[in-house]
C-alpha cells in the first residue's frame, strides 16, 4: 500500500493555517499572562492596603477615643478642669501616639498637656477661626465629634486633630454647651507607625483621604510624591468620626508593555518556526508519525504531572496506584498512605501573595521528594494538599518515624527575599490493607484521620481508626435529626421568671428552647445550639424561637394576662442576617405585639465579632422600643468605652459571679462595681443564678435592679409559668 504524502501546495496551505493559529494563540496567551499579573498585583495591593489601614485605624481610633474619654471626664466633673494635667498625662501614657490633649471652654483653648512647645496655641478660638467654624458648629449642633486636618499648627508641625463637643447636664432641659476636648496627632508620627513610606521607596504609591464633615469635599491627608496608578486597591477605615480611605497602587505600565512586545515577538517567531517545521513534517509522513508519537507521550506525561512542583498529580495516582495496591496485596506487603495539607497556608496567599505561595509549594515538594524511599510515591493532589504512598513498611513504628520526618522537614524555616516563613502540617495516615484495599476507601479514611489531627491542635499526625467513622456517622445523624426536628416541630419553649429584687414582682422571663427528641428525651440548648451554629441551621432555628416567643406574648394578651417583658437570645450568626430587622417587624405586625414587650439578649462575644454592624443593628431595635440586654456580662472583653457607645438597656451579670457571692469578697467587689458602673450609664442590671435568699439580700443592698435564678424558679413550660405563684420569702 502506497503511503499518503502531501504535495507542496497542500503542505504550504496547512503550514499557513498553523502559523496564524499559533500566532493568535500566542497573542491571546500574552494578553492572558498580563491580565494574570494585574490580578496578582491587585491581590497583593489589597493585602497591603488592609494591613496598613488596620494600623492607621487602631492608632486613630485610640486617639479619637481619648478625646471622647476626656470629654466624658469634663462632663462628670461638671466642667471643672483642675484634674486635667494629671489625667491627660495618664491618658497619653496609656493610649500612646498622641502629641497633646486640649480643653477649650466656649471653644477657646485654655489648657494643653503637655504645655511645653504648645504655649502659642493657648487662646486659639476654634469656633470663630476661618476654616474651622463650619465643622465646629456642625459638631455642636449634632453632638458629634469632628476631625480637622491635615492642618499647620500655630505652634509648628502638621497634625490631625479630633475634637469632641462637651455638654453639661446632657439629656436634660438644662443641657449646656461647655466647649471642646481635643486630641492632636502629628501626621508624621501617624505615618511613622505604618510602612507607607517604605512602600513608597519600593515603588508603590499611596493616598490617605477623608470627607469634610460640612462640605463633603475629599481632603487628602497624605500621599506619595508620585500619583496613584491605574492598578490600585483601597480600604476604608471605619472610625468614630466617619470613614477614611487608604489607596495603594503600583505602576506596571512599562513592564506590561515590555512583556506585551516581547510576547508578540516570541509568538511570531515561534509561529514561524513551527509553521516551517510543520511544512517539513507534512512532506515527510514518516517523520510526522514519529513526531506525533513523541508529542503524545509528552502530553500524557503532562497530564499526569503537576506543572508547578513537577510531582505526580491526582490523576497519576488514580491511574497507577490501584495496580500497585493489587501487586502488594498479591505479595502480602504492608504499605501506608499519608494524606496532608499545610496548616494555615491560605494566610500566605491572602497576605503575601500567590507568587510566594507557589514558591513555598515548590520548596515543600522538593523536601518531600528527598524523604521518599525507593518504593514510595509523593504526589501533589491539588492546592496545598499532598499524598505520600509508602510502598513497603514493616511496622507502625516505621510509619511514625516517616511521619515525624515529614513534620520536621515542613517545620524548617523557608527563607525567601530576606524573609523567613514558618509552616506546619497535619498528617492523616491510613494503613494498607488494614484500613482499606482500594484507593477510594484509603483516601477517605486518611482524610478522616487528617481531620482528627487538626482537631487535636494541628502540627501532628493521626492514624485512622473505626471510631473516626463512627464519630463522622454520629455527626451526620445529629445534623439530620436537627433538620427533621424543625420539620416535625419537636422543639418547645420554656420560660424562666425574671423578678424585681425590691418589689418581689415577676416582671418578665427569659425564653429558652428545649428539644423533645423522640429517642433521647428532653435535650438542653448547650447540647444542640453549637451543632445548629456549625451547620447554619441557627438562622432557621432562631426564626422559630422568635415567632413562638412573640406568639406566646400575643396569647397572653388574648387571655387577658398581665403583660411581661420576654427576653429572647440572639446568636451571633443571626446578627449578621440582613433580613433580621424586617423579620422582627413582620412578626410584631403579624401577632399585634408591642415592641416594648420583647427584649433581645446578646453575648459580649457576639458584639465583638463586628462592633460597628452590631451597634447599628441594636440601635435600630432600640429605636423600635425593644429592650437590649448584654448577656453573661463580665465573662467577655467589653470595655467601658464600648459599653457607653452601645444602645444597651440592661446588663445581665453572669451567674459565675453570683454563685460565690456569699463567700468570695472579690466576686462581691466585681458585682458591686458592675452595678455602679451600669447605673452611671443609666443601664439597669439583672443578676443571673440567684439560688439563695442571702444572695438576693446582698444584691438588693448593692442596688441591683432585677434577678433570675432557681431561688424563684427554673425554666418551666408555658402552662407552669402562667400558673406561677407570687414570690414569698421565709426570713424567719
Amino acid at each position: 500500500m502506497k503511503k499518503a504524502e502531501f504535495k507542496q501546495p497542500s503542505a504550504l496551505f496547512f503550514s499557513l493555517i498553523a502559523f496564524f493559529a499559533i500566532a493568535s494563540f500566542g497573542a491571546y496567551w500574552t494578553q492572558s499572562t498580563n491580565k494574570s499579573i494585574i490580578n496578582q498585583q491587585q491581590s497583593l495591593l489589597s493585602g497591603l492596603s488592609r494591613t496598613q489601614a488596620s494600623v492607621l485605624e487602631r492608632r486613630l481610633s485610640a486617639a479619637f477615643t481619648s478625646a471622647q474619654i476626656l470629654a466624658y471626664e469634663v462632663e462628670q466633673n461638671g466642667g471643672d478642669g483642675e484634674w486635667f494635667p494629671n489625667y491627660a498625662h495618664k491618658l497619653i501614657d496609656s493610649i500612646g501616639g498622641i502629641a497633646n490633649l486640649q480643653l477649650a471652654p466656649d471653644g477657646i483653648i485654655s489648657d494643653i498637656y503637655p504645655i511645653e512647645g504648645n504655649e502659642s496655641a493657648i487662646g486659639f478660638n476654634i469656633i470663630s477661626t476661618p476654616g474651622f467654624e463650619k465643622e465646629a458648629m456642625l459638631s455642636i449642633q449634632n453632638h458629634r465629634m469632628f476631625v480637622i486636618g491635615p492642618v499647620a499648627l500655630v505652634q509648628g508641625g502638621v497634625a490631625v486633630i479630633s475634637r469632641a463637643p462637651i455638654f453639661l447636664n446632657k439629656g436634660t432641659q438644662r443641657e449646656l454647651f461647655w466647649g471642646f476636648a481635643s486630641a492632636v496627632i502629628y501626621l508624621d508620627d501617624l505615618l511613622e507607625a505604618t510602612q507607607l513610606k517604605r512602600l513608597e521607596s519600593e515603588g508603590y504609591q499611596y493616598n490617605l483621604s477623608r470627607k469634610h464633615a460640612a462640605t463633603k469635599d475629599t481632603i487628602t491627608l497624605s500621599s506619595s510624591l508620585a500619583p496613584l496608578s491605574d492598578i490600585q486597591a483601597s480600604t476604608e477605615l471605619v472610625l468614630p468620626v466617619g470613614t477614611w480611605t487608604l489607596k495603594i497602587s503600583k505602576a506596571l505600565d512599562k513592564d506590561l508593555d515590555q512583556r506585551r512586545v516581547t510576547g508578540y515577538a516570541v509568538s511570531l517567531i515561534v509561529s514561524l518556526l513551527l509553521a516551517i517545521a510543520l511544512y517539513a513534517i507534512l512532506i515527510q509522513p514518516l517523520k510526522l508519525r514519529t513526531l506525533v508519537k513523541e508529542k503524545t507521550a509528552e502530553l500524557q506525561d503532562l497530564a499526569n504531572k503537576d506543572p508547578l512542583t513537577g510531582l505526580p498529580n491526582r490523576r497519576f495516582l488514580q491511574n497507577n496506584l490501584p495496580n500497585v495496591l493489587q501487586h502488594n496485596q498479591k505479595h502480602k506487603r504492608t504499605s501506608a498512605f499519608i494524606y496532608f495539607d499545610l496548616d494555615n497556608f491560605k494566610r500566605i496567599n491572602d497576605t503575601i501573595g500567590h507568587d510566594v505561595g507557589d514558591q513555598v509549594l515548590i520548596i515543600v515538594g522538593e523536601r518531600l521528594t528527598k524523604l521518599k524511599g525507593q518504593s514510595d510515591l509523593v504526589a501533589r493532589l491539588g492546592g496545598d494538599e499532598f499524598g505520600i504512598f509508602l510502598g513497603e513498611v514493616s511496622s507502625e513504628h516505621q510509619i511514625e518515624e516517616h511521619a515525624n520526618r515529614i513534620l520536621q522537614s515542613i517545620r524548617a524555616p523557608i527563607k525567601m527575599d530576606n524573609r523567613e516563613y514558618l509552616l506546619s502540617t497535619s498528617l492523616g495516615i491510613a494503613k494498607i490493607p488494614e484500613h482499606g484495599d482500594d484507593l477510594v476507601s484509603i483516601m477517605q479514611n486518611a482524610d478522616m484521620a487528617l481531620y482528627q489531627a487538626k482537631l487535636l491542635g494541628k502540627n501532628q499526625f493521626s492514624f485512622y481508626s473505626e471510631n473516626m467513622k463512627v464519630n463522622t456517622h454520629n455527626l451526620m445523624k445529629a445534623e439530620n435529626d436537627l433538620s427533621l426536628a424543625l420539620l416535625r416541630n419537636e422543639f418547645e419553649m420554656y420560660y424562666q421568671p425574671q423578678f424585681d429584687l425590691h418589689t418581689n414582682h415577676i416582671l418578665g422571663a427569659e425564653a429558652l428552647i428545649r428539644w423533645n427528641h423522640p429517642e433521647k428525651g428532653l435535650i438542653f440548648p448547650n447540647d444542640f445550639i453549637p451543632l445548629a451554629e456549625s451547620t447554619g441551621k441557627i438562622i432557621e432555628l432562631g426564626y422559630w424561637i422568635l415567632e413562638n416567643s412573640i406568639a406566646y406574648i400575643a396569647k397572653r394578651r388574648i387571655e387577658k394576662r398581665a403583660d411581661i417583658l420576654l427576653h429572647i437570645n440572639l446568636a451571633s450568626r443571626q446578627l449578621s442576617d440582613p433580613h433580621l430587622v424586617v423579620l422582627v417587624q413582620d412578626l410584631l405586625e403579624k401577632y399585634q405585639v408591642p415592641a416594648h414587650l420583647i427584649g433581645f439578649e446578646i453575648t459580649e462575644t457576639s458584639i465583638l465579632e463586628d462592633v460597628h454592624l452590631t451597634r447599628k443593628l441594636l440601635q435600630t431595635f432600640k429605636n423600635m422600643g425593644i429592650c437590649i440586654a448584654i448577656d453573661d456580662f463580665g465573662t467577655g472583653y467589653s470595655s467601658l468605652s464600648q459599653l457607653k457607645n452601645l444602645p444597651v438597656n440592661l446588663l445581665k451579670i453572669d451567674r459565675s459571679f453570683v454563685m460565690d457571692l456569699e463567700s468570695d469578697p472579690d466576686d462581691r467587689k466585681i458585682v458591686e462595681a458592675i452595678i455602679a458602673m451600669a447605673h452611671k450609664l443609666n443601664i439597669k442590671v439583672l443578676a443571673e443564678g440567684i439560688e439563695t435568699r442571702e444572695q438576693w439580700k446582698m444584691l438588693a443592698n448593692f442596688q441591683c435592679d432585677y434577678g433570675q435564678g432557681y431561688y424563684v424558679s427554673k425554666a418551666v413550660t408555658m402552662d407552669e409559668f402562667n400558673n406561677g405563684k407570687p414570690i414569698v420569702h421565709n426570713d424567719s
